[in-house]
């Protein structure tokens, strides 16, 4: 079936990973659906590498990565659905992100106080960032490391509207948090660096959520002890895991880091807001997750609290996959759909945890398995 021709897209900047969906405007259906690395990915591997990098000359560098990749991608929209234009792209991504897409210098947030240059959206003519579309926005971010992306996957899953309190993990490069304290109607943020190791298993080539299920089982096996310290038969030469794969011990390493990165910085927000972990109505995890992931196999490593899986959880953890390119895709359908955005903006408040000595404690006792 030939689609409408007024079609928009869709466009999530992850630090790893960039995904874009093509929408048809009339009917809402999506079209099709793209994901590839991020080409930004030879300047670093977190945002922390990339601001370093535009501070040494390489702004141009990056922009054009970027925006040759993007380009492209819409060039592939375009000449699969044989369309004349592309009427609207909005694009989401972490701030840092943002600002190397429309070629604005994020140097200022590779130190404190850690000051974007913009958080509210932006709009461009496709001309004026050579993109072959008509109009180009970027929607609006809470704070240097709570960006776009959160904003949007907040909106999606409407996490003001439920009359509960919850919580929202995203899990990617950068691992953001957010409590809405509904009796108080405030959302604490925060975001904490988890690295690489929940958008790709890079190391060992499993999704991330085949990786947490294999070191479940593996802690299971005794394959590792609670320091994650592999058997002595697979210390050298790594755990063979499905497919042919094998799980190093720098693999479980890289892990441990992350999983107690994301498991401290949901004790550490839920205690800034006041709430215990059993007293949440939903925990809602979004990111490369995706939609696979296993809560009690998460929570048997220490990524996720025990309180969010089996039978007798006490709260509802929903997996929702990339929630920021389906509010991305939200906000070309939905005119109201950035009014909730700027709604949920005015409710937030960024708490920081780099010099937060509960968080230091809580991460180097969350590390073991």
């Amino acid at each position: 079936m030939q689609p409408a021709q007024t079609c928009a897209a869709a466009i999530d900047i992850g630090t790893t990973t960039i995904q874009a969906q093509l929408v048809d405007l009339h009917s809402g259906q999506t079209l099709d659906t793209f994901s590839a690395l991020n080409d930004q990915h030879l300047f670093g591997a977190d945002v922390i590498s990339r601001i370093s990098a535009a501070q040494n000359g390489k702004l141009d560098d990056l922009f054009a990565a970027i925006n040759n990749q993007v380009k492209n991608i819409l060039m592939s929209f375009t000449q699969k659905f044989n369309l004349s234009r592309i009427e609207k792209c909005a694009v989401s991504g972490n701030t840092t992100m943002l600002h190397l897409f429309c070629r604005t210098d994020p140097s200022a947030m590779g130190a404190a106080p850690y000051t974007p240059v913009f958080l509210k959206e932006r709009h461009f003519s496709g001309n004026e960032l050579s993109l072959p579309a008509e109009n180009i926005t970027l929607l609006p971010g809470i704070s240097a490391f709570v960006g776009a992306d959160i904003t949007a996957g907040l909106a999606f899953v409407d996490i003001m509207g439920k009359g509960e309190d919850a919580l929202f993990a995203d899990l990617g490069t950068n691992g953001e948090i957010a409590v809405w304290k509904n009796s108080e109607k405030r959302l604490f943020c925060c975001s904490t660096a988890a690295g690489p190791c929940f958008e790709e298993a890079d190391s060992c080539g499993l999704t991330a959520s085949d990786f947490i299920d294999a070191v479940a089982e593996m802690r299971r096996r005794n394959v590792i002890d609670e320091t994650g310290a592999l058997a002595d038969n697979f210390s050298q030469a790594g755990f063979p895991a499905s497919c042919g794969k094998v799980i190093t011990q720098k693999d479980v390493r890289r892990f441990q880091l992350a999983k107690s990165a994301i498991y401290s910085g949901i004790k550490t927000i839920c205690r800034a807001a006041g709430i215990e972990l059993k007293n949440l109505g939903t925990a809602y995890v979004a990111g490369g997750i995706g939609f696979y992931l296993n809560p009690q196999n998460a929570a048997a490593v220490g990524l996720l609290p025990k309180e969010f899986a089996g039978a007798s959880a006490a709260v509802k953890t929903v997996i929702c996959g990339n929630t920021s390119l389906q509010g991305t895709v939200e906000s070309l359908k939905d005119s109201s759909f950035l009014p909730r955005c700027y709604e949920l903006i005015s409710h937030a408040e960024t708490v920081e945890l780099a010099n937060d000595k509960y968080f230091a404690a809580a991460f180097e006792h969350n590390i073991t398995l």
